[in-house]
């Protein structure tokens, strides 16, 4: 039971934040991940057009991503959750139960993001010690069985990692439960056309982005799958390219000396080639690595470093180059997260369905945005 996305359908997803969240970055947040704010976030990005929000997961942020996810739906309706979870603290019997008990809550809102790790620093405030081979090692075993689990597998495994007898999840998912994952490296790459129905990657440059699709497209024909491929990166849209830019640049423009170096160390230490990528992108000589696409959230946040900046058309335009490459599913965010999407979904989201009225939203449309508080 494999997830199966039209080809010429657009995806669109935003961030929930579970982090502070404010119009600066590498600052004081202004506002804290209260539960009414997320479920404000989800029901505005579902009322702007949204089908689902990507959690992220890190010892930095403030909530886990599942516990706050499982609260997040139970309040909301409409749009769903791309819930991240790592390999190294799951058990993968365990995370199919759960996750086969959360899509049956709220069906048809819940899809999986795994995430191997790429700070050994950070894995370790979990006791997870495996280096980068022996997590990719891990990360495709315990995808391969939480496929198959979910999708009513009866499974006896021997293994020094994951050894089962018998293990199965009942009731099953209503429906398929989507698992996104990325990777820059060809390890990541291999994983994703074995087991998982989107593949991601962070905002790049054109020509860097058609390569990675290039090498993708082997690994989907050695594997005989076919799958979505998907761009996360931020958004800064105005109604003008100038008012854009200058958002861009207000946006990086009170960040903490302190955090910064505290950031410049810790990116040090990463042994991701998806976030070295970022970490030079954000260092270029120009933070303007491309027309239109700006590294400057590289400078003190971990994760993507790049955004599409300009006027709606503009960054129309540069979705949907990014979609004639190969890319139909975009995770997209903003600072702070709230506004920026209503933003993006009074601006963009017109302008996209104007030309391709398949944008895949949400099953059901929340009727209004609810209060922040």
């Amino acid at each position: 039971m494999t997830q199966s996305f039209p080809a010429d359908n657009l995806e669109l997803l935003w961030f929930c934040q579970l982090a502070g969240d404010g119009e600066f970055i590498g600052a004081a947040a202004e506002r804290r991940p209260t539960l009414p704010y997320l479920a404000s976030l989800v029901e505005t990005a579902g009322e702007m057009g949204f089908g689902s929000l990507l959690t992220a997961t890190n010892f930095h942020a403030e909530h886990d991503a599942w516990t706050a996810s499982i609260a997040t739906l139970a309040r909301t309706q409409g749009a769903g959750l791309l819930i991240a979870v790592r390999p190294g603290m799951f058990n993968p019997a365990i995370l199919a139960k759960m996750a086969a008990t959360a899509a049956n809550l709220f069906p048809g809102r819940v899809s999986l993001n795994i995430v191997t790790g790429s700070n050994p620093a950070e894995n370790a405030m979990y006791g997870d010690f495996e280096s980068h081979t022996e997590r990719y090692e891990r990360t495709e075993e315990f995808t391969s069985l939480v496929r198959r689990l979910l999708d009513g597998e009866v499974i006896t495994h021997e293994s020094p990692r994951y050894p089962m007898r018998g293990a199965y999840v009942s009731p099953l998912p209503p429906s398929p439960v989507p698992i996104y994952f990325g990777g820059h490296s060809a390890d990541a790459q291999r994983i994703a056309a074995r087991h998982a129905d989107v593949y991601l990657l962070w905002g790049d440059t054109m020509q860097v982005v058609e390569s990675r699709l290039a090498g993708m497209r082997v690994q989907q024909a050695a594997a005989g799958r076919e799958l979505r491929c998907g761009l996360r990166c931020h958004v800064v849209v105005r109604e003008t390219e100038a008012e854009a830019w200058a958002a861009a640049e207000r946006m990086i423009s009170r960040i903490d000396p302190d955090v910064r170096r505290a950031f410049v160390a810790a990116a040090g230490a990463v042994d991701s080639e998806g976030q070295r990528r970022q970490q030079e992108l954000a260092a270029s000589t120009s933070l303007v690595v491309e027309a239109n696409l700006w590294a400057g959230v590289g400078l003190a946040r971990s994760g993507v470093a790049v955004a599409i900046v300009g006027d709606p058309a503009q960054v129309t335009a540069k979705l949907r180059a990014y979609q004639h490459l190969g890319i139909s599913t975009f995770i997209l965010s903003g600072y702070p997260h709230l506004e920026e999407c209503r933003r993006f979904g009074q601006l963009v989201m017109p302008l996209l369905r104007a030309s391709a009225p398949e944008i895949t939203s949400s099953a059901m449309v929340a009727p209004s945005v609810a209060p922040v508080t």
